[in-house]
This record gives structure tokens, sequence and C-alpha cells, in this order.
């Protein structure tokens, strides 16, 4: 049994414990001396957990403050229909949230193979800072005078942060459910990749209903590119392990992915077989699990040897498709040839555009915006302007499919869901763009859902502005994912992941 498994379970049987505990009883408990037994093991238990996540030990320092709750102080033996109301949706919340706790999502990413201690996770930043708010609503709601009138004013109060908190809660749940899906979407393509480089002989179905669940996603909703580090095993604490650099490679194959089910929606040539394209994005990569990790992790240019091996992924990923899952080997093409460039200066094999199918083409330029747009051990992500211009000049130079790489315009400069600064420093996502074919200036400017004022203020709810709608306003830049955990964690955690 692994430290991580084990320190778990002791995590879990901590958390049952608390659960045990009667919740918001009348009469108080005392306080313990700091160096009791109890105290002394759960503070070891802390400092376990905090070398290896921060994230849980803010988790379990949250689930202490709910269980001080119990004690909160006795309740008045007349209390108004309105006051028992409030007091019982208080409860309603508090064990609400003393569920969410055990939410596997909210564990946060294991320690790094160093050893480091990992960032603290928004969501669960989002989720202390509710159960703060929750305890004071709780605490007055336990501490009602017999006087009825009184009852009835403190209720405006409480009733204010019960609806601050459910709001917080519900924000939270959107957060979750949405990492719950993007991670269900990795692991699943994680263990097909995996059972292939291991032997495996596949049937395609898997693949196909994978494929299938894509392009049966809004393409209005906002698009989500997965990275992780070649190194990383797990997307959380507890979670499903992968032997590096499974992760990484089904993260972009997803990416890759989800960037072309957009590009080919209602297109007139792709629309009417978008399966092939999907399948080729899902197994396109798959040669990449024969590298070793030192060239997928270098920050220093590869050697002749390195880049050797390296180029030659692209085919052995090919012949793997071909071997074990034989009903996708029309799929070989394209897998064979992302990575060659129209005017032969890709590889392996240096083919040039008449050598090249329109699909092998197509796929070429979704992997290189996905690539651009995800952080790489030599370099950060690029802002989606710049990689989509990239990507764009690319194709004005030959060496991209100049067609296909037009097709990324449905993105949208500024794909929906970038959180972005506008010129006068207000933060805001995007939630829809103008069709770039109707008018490029539009393209630049889509339509927004303001955050925040321009003093970094948030604002007490979104407010939308179309900026192709006004003279005044561009965007500058889009938020670094630090940048959006430190802005938005406390208030829109659904935008700070």
């Amino acid at each position: 049994m692994t430290d991580t498994r084990v320190l778990l379970d002791k995590i879990t049987a901590f958390r049952q414990r608390l659960e045990s505990m009667p919740r918001l009883v009348p009469q108080p408990i005392p306080n313990e001396a700091p160096h009791t037994r109890q105290g002394a093991s759960v503070e070891g238990l802390e400092e376990k957990v905090r070398a290896g996540s921060r994230t849980q030990a803010l988790l379990e320092s949250s689930l202490r403050q709910l269980t001080r709750l119990d004690g909160a102080g006795p309740c008045p033996n007349e209390l108004t229909a309105r006051a028992k109301r409030v007091l019982g949706e208080a409860k309603e919340i508090v064990t609400r949230l003393r569920t969410l706790a055990d939410d596997p999502l909210l564990a946060g990413p294991p320690p790094g193979s160093d050893g480091a201690q990992s960032e603290i996770d928004p969501l669960c930043l989002h989720y202390r800072e509710t159960v703060a708010l929750m305890e004071s609503g709780v605490r007055l709601a336990s501490a009602f005078p017999d006087t009825p009138s009184v009852q009835l004013h403190l209720c405006d109060g409480i009733e204010a942060i019960l609806d601050t908190g459910r709001r917080r809660l519900a924000d939270l749940h959107q957060a979750l459910v949405q990492r719950a899906h993007d991670t269900a979407q990795v692991d699943t393509l994680a263990h097909l990749l995996a059972c292939l480089d291991a032997g495996k002989h596949l049937d395609e179905k898997p693949f196909i209903e994978l494929a299938e669940a894509l392009l049966g996603e809004d393409p209005s909703t906002p698009l989500r590119l997965l990275s992780a580090s070649p190194s990383t095993k797990q997307a959380f604490l507890g979670g499903r392990a992968f032997a590096p650099p499974v992760r990484f490679v089904a993260c972009h194959s997803l990416s890759v992915a989800r960037v072309l089910a957009r590009m080919i929606h209602n297109d007139a040539v792709w629309a009417t077989q978008p399966l092939p394209v999907i399948l080729s994005a899902l197994v396109h990569d798959i040669g990449m699990l024969r590298m070793p990790l030192e060239i997928l992790t270098a920050t220093d240019p590869l050697s002749d040897d390195q880049r050797r091996q390296l180029e030659a992924h692209a085919g052995a990923g090919a012949e793997l498709v071909v071997e074990r899952v034989p009903a996708l080997a029309m799929l070989a093409e394209p897998i064979a040839h992302h990575h060659e460039r129209l005017d032969g200066t890709g590889y392996p094999s240096g083919l040039r555009e008449g050598q090249l199918s329109s699909l092998a083409r197509l796929v070429a330029v979704a992997d290189v915006y996905a690539a651009l747009s995800c952080p790489r051990s030599q370099r950060p992500a690029r802002d989606p302007r710049t990689a989509l211009t990239d990507t764009l000049l690319l194709g004005d130079r030959g060496q991209l499919d100049r067609t296909h790489a037009q097709r990324l315009m449905k993105l949208g400069l500024y794909p929906a869901g970038s959180v972005v600064e506008l010129a006068d420093r207000s933060v805001g996502v995007v939630v829809a763009n103008h069709p770039a074919k109707a008018n490029l200036n539009s393209a630049a400017r889509p339509v927004l859902a303001l955050l925040t004022s321009p003093e970094r203020h948030i604002l007490p709810s979104p407010r939308h502005l179309d900026l192709a709608e006004t003279e005044h306003g561009s965007v500058v830049r889009t938020l670094s994912p630090a940048e959006r955990s430190a802005l938005l964690a406390r208030h829109y955690p659904q935008w700070a992941v």
C-alpha cells in the first residue's frame, strides 16, 4: 500500500468520525485543550497532509471548523416559524458542505515528483470561504434570543447569509461538474491508450463512443483545452493513476479533438463525415507513449539522437493502431503524417502537399493550435489570439493548409470561456463570438460577461457587454491560470480553473 493510499485512508477515517458527531445540537461542548491526545493526532495528520497537499490540509481545516458549529450555543425554547425555517435551512447547507468535502475532485493535485507541495486548489479555496460564511450564519441562527421581534429582525440578516451560501454552493457545484466531466474523458482515453501501449487488442467501440460524446457537445459552451505535465500520474490526490506520459498524451489528444469538433461544426465539407476526424485526433499521438520522459520534459534543445526518437513517434503510432485496433486502420495515414508540412519541412518523411490527405492536413492544423494553447516544458501556454495568429501564419507561409487553418476562426480570437482583461483593466469572460467571416473587426470584439470593475473589484453579478456594439473598450490579453485563480476563485470558481 502506498503512502498516499495510507494517508487517504486516515483522512477518510477522520471524516467518518466527524460525520458521527451530532450536528447543531443545542448543548455546547467544552473546548479541548490544544495538546490533548485527539488534538495532537489531528494536528499530526494535518502536518502529514500538508506535506502531500496544501489543498487537503485546507479541507481538513474546514471540516474542523464545521465541527465546531456543533457547540455554537443553546437555542431558545420558543422559536417563531420563520426562525425555525432559517435554522433548518442553515442545517441543510452545513450538511451539504460536509458531504461536498468528501468529493475526491476537491482533493487537489498530488505532490510533484520532487515532493514539492502543490498549489491550493481554487475550488477548495472557494469551499473554505463558504464554510467561514456559513459559520457566521449558523452561529447567529443558534443564538436566537427568546424575543420574537428580535428573532424576526435577525432572520433578515441570516437569510441574506444563507442566500449567499446557496449561491456559492451552486457555483462550486457547477465547477465540480465540469471538472468531473473533463476528468472522466481524460481517464477514459488514458485507459484506452495505456491498454494499447501494453499490447492489448481493442475494439473500436469505446473510441467511437468518446468521439460521439465530443461531437455532441454544444459548440457555444466554453472551450476547455486540457493539459498535464508529461510526468503527471494523477489528476487529483487519490485519483486514477497512469504511468507517465499517458495522462499528458490523453489531455493533448482530447484538446485536439475538441478543437476539431468546433472547426468542422456545420462545415460544408466535414459535417457529413465528422467521426473519422475526431477518431484521428484521439489516437494521433499514441506514439508519444514510447518517448522517454527526459525528451518530453526537456527545456533545452534536443540532441540529434533525441530529435530522431521524437520524430519517429508518428510512424510508431500509426503502426500501433493498425496492429491493435484493426477497425481503425483507415486512420493510419493522418496519424503517421500529422507532423508533415506542405512545403516538405515536416517529419518523419518530409512529404509535400500533394502527398498528404486532407484529413492529415486538418489534424495537423488542430494539433499545432492545441499545442500552442497549452503549456509545455520549454515554454508557457500562448495567448489564444497568439496561438491562432501563429497557426494562421503557418498557413500563409505554405507549411499548413491555409483553408483548414482558416477554419480555426470559428473558435474566435478569444474562444468562449476565455477570461480576458480589457483596456480599462476590468476583467470579463467571453460568452460568445461574432462570426469572423461577417466582420473581422467584430471577431476581435466578443460578447463578455464582465466580472470586475476597472479597479478589479468583483461585481455583485456579471454584467454583459457586446464589445462590437460599443466604441469603448477592447480586449488587451487573456489572464493566465494563476491570475484567474487569484482573482476569481473566491467569487467565480467556475471561471478560475
